[in-house]
């Protein structure tokens, strides 16, 4: 016996496989400027360097995962530096756009302190 909604049933599977590999870009690019390099690699699947789950929307969360002897810092996501609390700017990113992470996490991607 042959099912009556084959291809809505094959439709419907393929739907749900590119709205699951669409999730992680979409939650990415919340924290990530689009058309910036760090998101160009997270777009391609890169799982090295400072990963979305690295990177965090508040200071108070990326400070619980870094701990206490580790410094939270700020990047817009533009560039591979990132501002230390206190520096100008800290908590500014264009347009909106930037992540605070671990220092030493940050540093451990290629990340450098601004100027």
């Amino acid at each position: 016996m042959k099912p009556k909604n084959r291809g809505l049933a094959v439709l419907s599977v393929v739907g749900l496989v590119c709205a699951l590999g669409a999730a992680p870009a979409a939650k990415a690019s919340a924290l990530t400027a689009p058309g910036s390099p760090s998101a160009q690699n997270e777009g391609q699947g890169a799982t090295s360097g400072l990963g979305d789950s690295h990177r965090f929307p508040s200071a108070a969360v990326a400070a619980s995962h870094c701990g206490g002897s580790d410094p939270v810092v700020w990047s817009d996501g533009y560039h591979l530096t990132y501002d230390l609390p206190g520096a100008a700017g800290y908590g500014k990113g264009k347009g909106g756009y930037g992540f605070y992470a671990c220092k030493s996490e940050a540093d451990g991607a290629g990340f450098q302190a601004g100027q």
